[in-house]
């Protein structure tokens, strides 16, 4: 029975042998492959061992400060326990820099959306003050219209009124009395006095032009004489001279020099 107990023995201090080589290698690569008593011959295993174990180095000796000159077993032991030991630090970074991505695509998929509504609000504003501004053009073109419609019905209205010289009252009219008194019925404003001085106010028209209430003049520069007011389908009404009446007449058969438009 003393065989198979020093058999088993040997076989364990063999084991831890060859576990200490491993050490010594990682450690100290030049002491495991020493003059090593460890040899398959050795007469006493148990003593080999005991001498690896005393080849050792202690921790203070295997301190950074001491341990130099690692062999490239060493520094890849080394290395690979770090990794192992950083790795899940690593993938929590690396679930971390996903996230920050994903938060940065996010982000610039709202900004891209901000930037569209903003495009678009701008547009419907912008098309919002367009449809106002023409809304307002159309209340002013046919509030003028109206205004341009009741000087003509003023006008006409004289029709049959006598022609007087320096008149501007319904009793009895001169050409530019008949003007001024319509002007001020309507817009309030008072013109001035004559034909010549009347054909200041206003912007200029050409006959192609001619819309209701425009005023039409003869004569050019201080030589005008004569001043009427157009009602449409190529007719104007004016107190011709004295003798006659207020009257509509056409503008082939007495045409007018220039003609005007007043900004009221």
């Amino acid at each position: 029975m003393r065989y198979p107990s020093l058999l088993s023995h040997s076989l364990r201090h063999l084991g831890a042998a060859a576990a200490l080589s491993g050490t010594l290698l990682l450690l100290q690569p030049g002491a495991a492959f020493a003059d090593s008593p460890l040899t398959p011959d050795s007469p006493d295993v148990a003593a080999t061992v005991d001498a690896l174990v005393e080849q050792i180095p202690s921790e203070a000796d295997r301190s950074p400060a001491k341990v130099e000159g690692r062999s490239p077993v060493q520094a890849a032991a080394e290395i690979t326990k770090n990794f192992a030991e950083a790795s899940p630090q690593l993938e929590s970074m690396g679930e971390l820099g996903v996230s920050i991505e994903n938060l940065a695509a996010e982000a610039e998929r709202q900004k891209t959306k901000e930037i569209e509504l903003a495009y678009i609000e701008a547009a419907m504003q912008e098309e919002a003050e367009e449809r106002a501004r023409i809304a307002e053009e159309e209340r002013r073109a046919a509030e003028a219209a109206a205004q341009r419609q009741a000087l003509v019905d003023t006008a006409l209205a004289q029709v049959g009124t006598p022609y007087v010289s320096g008149g501007a009252a319904p009793g009895g009219f001169d050409c530019s009395g008949l003007v001024k008194y319509c002007v001020a019925q309507i817009y309030g404003y008072e013109m001035p006095r004559t034909a010549a001085a009347q054909a200041g106010e206003g912007e200029s028209v050409s006959f192609d032009e001619l819309q209701l209430g425009d005023l039409l003049f003869w004569g050019s520069g201080s030589g005008i004489y004569h001043v009427a007011i157009y009602v449409g389908d190529g007719q104007y009404v004016h107190a011709p001279r004295p003798g006659q009446s207020v009257k509509v007449q056409t503008l082939e058969s007495y045409t007018p020099t220039f003609s005007k438009r007043l900004s009221l």
